[in-house]
């Protein structure tokens, strides 16, 4: 079947598929991944052939620009939006090249326990913006959601380590996560026994204190994990063994 056209615009050298109507809230993500490369750090280093996670892939920045960057073996990619996973999926296969990496695209939210069904909160104004946290607890989706503007999926859950098991995964090179505020959840969804197979991270920290969190606790539970930590102003939290 022919997928639908989607409305595209031009950041740097590629034509992506958009969802957010607005240049300027694209255009914010492209800089961060393209330009200020929130996603690298020195002390990540990945091997030939690696396999990435994407947890949060939204419209698949994060994959396009690891493809180019270290073109991996294979990167799963997992967006709880169906809006938003219609877009992942078209810039994916067209901006990844195939025979370099396999992409794996999975409509499903990443939690602590599989097989449940959550509410996703999205805006239809920056639409490639959604949260899983209640929404009591986050300004915008309240206020959207008195409006009666709020945009509501029900979202089914999976998590690290039943997908690690499912793919047969003995080792991700790169787990990255950006779930806006629901990064707790994802990593209480990962076995003792998974830490040991993941072997670095970028998380971001966003909404923490509606998570109940804070860039330092998780940075103490990921130390104790066997992993070295560092942390910028921006709650970008960077993770390596």
């Amino acid at each position: 079947m022919q997928r639908p056209a989607f409305p595209r615009m031009k950041f740097g050298s590629l034509d992506l598929a958009v969802i957010d109507p607005h240049v300027r809230d694209t255009q914010y993500i492209y800089d961060e991944v393209f330009g200020a490369q929130i996603y690298q750090h020195p002390k990540i280093k990945l091997p030939k052939d690696a396999v990435l996670m994407d947890v949060g892939a939204n419209i698949g920045l994060f994959a396009v620009w690891a493809h180019q960057m270290y073109q991996p073996k294979a990167i799963y990619c997992y967006e709880a939006s169906p809006q938003t996973f219609a877009y992942l999926q078209d810039n994916v296969s067209r901006l990844v090249a195939a025979k370099v990496t396999k992409v794996n695209t999975v409509n499903r939210a990443v939690a602590s326990t599989a097989g449940k069904t959550l509410t996703l909160h999205q805006s239809p104004l920056v639409s490639g913006i959604s949260t899983l946290l209640d929404k009591a607890k986050v300004p915008w989706v309240q206020q959207l959601s008195d409006s009666r503007e709020l945009v509501e999926h029900q979202v089914t859950t999976t998590t690290v380590s039943d997908e690690i098991a499912q793919h047969g995964l003995c080792q991700i090179d790169l787990l990255k996560i950006d779930v806006e505020g629901f990064f707790m959840e994802v990593l209480d969804g990962i076995s003792a026994a998974d830490y040991g197979k993941i072997r670095n991270m970028v998380l971001e920290i966003d909404y923490a204190s509606e998570a109940g969190s804070s860039p330092d606790a998780v940075a103490k539970l990921l130390t104790g994990k066997g992993y070295q930590t560092e942390w910028r102003e921006d709650l970008t939290l960077y993770a390596w063994r």
